[in-house]
């Protein structure tokens, strides 16, 4: 089975995936991670390396459509993972803004910038303004690429989890259990 995670940033993606990888003992695969090790080798943000343009997109997308191919039994959490690996159940994670911002405000603020690729921020404000920016750059680069006008739309995904109310991951990830166990995936 592979399991394709989305969502914006601050919905609790990877956290997600991390709880269903080991309830479902499948490996996983961050796209994020991956484009963040990218950024990292460039001695750039992740905002920046956004900024360069296509080429990076592809590598990234590249790398993840190779794994899924020769991967049964995945999880890979990013963007357009939907889109790339067709065949795969689709989950959808959103968040509304503030929460968004608040949850990734929070996160950099402890990380202190030691992970490298992205920048702590001021406030909550300014987490939401560069999270809007961030998503709107994204929105640019995967229309000139694929063609894809709303990344997160709901009629792409076979579920929608919203976890702006949520207690965590687990509650999350036994929404998707049940889910999961209706379709006769598990």
């Amino acid at each position: 089975m592979i399991i394709t995670i989305s969502g914006l940033p601050g919905a609790g993606k990877t956290s997600l995936a991390k709880e269903l990888a080991k309830r479902l003992n499948l490996k996983l695969l961050s796209v994020g991670d991956i484009r963040g090790q990218m950024a990292i080798e460039r001695g750039i943000t992740i905002d920046e390396l956004n900024a360069m343009g296509t080429e990076i997109d592809l590598l990234a997308d590249q790398k993840q459509k190779e794994i899924a191919a020769t991967n049964d039994n995945i999880i890979i959490e990013g963007r357009i993972s939907w889109y790339l690996i067709p065949k795969s159940f689709k989950i959808l994670v959103t968040v509304g803004p503030d929460e968004g911002a608040r949850r990734i405000f929070e996160e950099k603020k402890l990380d202190d910038g030691k992970r490298g690729d992205e920048r702590v921020y001021s406030s909550v404000e300014d987490a939401k303004d560069s999270i809007k920016k961030r998503v709107a750059n994204d929105r640019e680069r995967l229309h000139k690429l694929y063609g894809i006008d709303d990344f997160i739309k709901p009629d792409y995904f076979d579920l929608v989890i919203d976890t702006t109310r949520s207690k965590g991951p687990r509650e999350n990830a036994d929404k998707i259990m049940a889910a999961l166990r209706e379709r006769g995936l598990i």
